[in-house]
């Protein structure tokens, strides 16, 4: 991948505000060699920021088809998106914890919000600025963040029907998709576009906390994201985990610690997925990302050991980083990262 001076300096920015965030909160970052690897042979790179319209097969080198495009104008257009599928949520003082189910869509407060789905719509009962589309097949999309423009039961018409208006002061659209009951991933293949990804999810650290074994990853925006909320982090989709002994031998085949590619798990496992120091964005306050590999350390004593964990997005781009684990007989410990092989 060629690294553009925009994004270069966009990186070096969010590696600062990640850094400023881990030493005010005193956080135990152990280093990381990274390099790509393949998750398997289908897996394939995207490249160039602007998307073309859909077809029904893309060339290689070309953005996957789409099924539904965005829902600002320019339609056609890739936006920037500030929050992923997946991120982690926290609010009233840590009461409330999830999964974030949808993305945030960054356009000035004011921006007309357009349905992408024809069918019926209506005002949610709970959320006054909430405005969700039912189409033919159940399928729902809502529009968070929304002033709305019309009334509930009302048919509207995809790309015509202008549903609201963005709320001040949120700055973005948040917009999920909803089918069978279940929440998915509107940036999966297939679903909104057009949607170029070619930055490289990455793995920060990984540590021994309170007996688990926990690793902390991020990936960049695609785009850039406007002031106040740019060069702060976002998920990535995947994170996978294995360890191997000082000889190479796998004691841990690979896990997945966390699949965000299509769907996301239901609040009540927050606590299993996400470690404590878990953090989402904050503007000038970046979030951390602390996935749980797993919870019991008892095969892995007595020792040394390699922990290898691998991070993807939706798109492919992927990259693994090694770090060496230390054991007691009684307590095992995280050590310094390894150079990657």
């Amino acid at each position: 991948m060629t690294t553009t001076p925009a994004r270069l300096v966009r990186r070096l920015g969010l590696l600062a505000a990640l850094a400023l965030a881990t030493a005010a909160a005193s956080v135990d970052i152990t280093p990381a060699s990274t390099h790509t690897t393949p998750f398997d042979a289908s897996a394939r790179r995207t490249t160039h920021a602007d998307a073309a319209e859909p077809t029904k097969s893309a060339p290689r080198g070309e953005p996957r088809p789409y099924s539904y495009r965005w829902p600002v104008k320019p339609f056609g257009r890739q936006h920037p998106v500030r929050g992923f599928f997946g991120d982690p949520r926290i609010a009233n003082h840590g009461e409330s914890r999830q999964f974030h189910f949808g993305v945030d869509i960054s356009a000035p407060n004011g921006t007309a919000v357009y349905a992408t789905l024809s069918g019926t719509a209506y005002i949610h009962s709970l959320h006054s600025t909430t405005v969700a589309i039912v189409g033919a097949d159940g399928v729902e999309f809502s529009y968070w963040h929304v002033i709305p423009t019309i009334r509930s039961g009302e048919r509207v018409v995809a790309y015509e029907t202008v549903i609201g208006r963005i709320e001040e002061p949120y700055g973005h659209v948040h917009f999920s998709e909803r089918r069978d009951g279940r929440y998915l991933n509107p940036l999966r293949p297939g679903a909104m576009g057009p949607f170029v990804d070619d930055t490289t999810p990455l793995v920060r650290s990984v540590v021994v906390r309170d007996g688990m074994l926990v690793s902390e990853a991020y990936d960049e925006t695609p785009l850039a994201v406007p002031r106040p909320w740019h060069d702060l982090p976002v998920m990535p989709a995947l994170v996978r985990w294995r360890v191997l002994d000082e000889r190479g031998r796998v004691v841990q085949p690979w896990s997945t610690a966390a699949d965000f590619r299509r769907t996301i798990p239901p609040a009540s496992e927050f606590d299993e997925r996400w470690a404590p120091g878990t953090m989402q964005n904050h503007v000038r306050a970046p979030g951390s990302y602390r996935v749980v590999l797993t919870r019991s350390l008892d095969a892995l004593c007595g020792g040394r050991y390699v922990v290898q964990v691998a991070v993807a997005d939706t798109r492919g781009n992927r990259s693994r980083a090694q770090f060496s684990l230390a054991s007691r007989a009684d307590e095992p410990s995280a050590i310094a990262g390894l150079s990657a092989s």
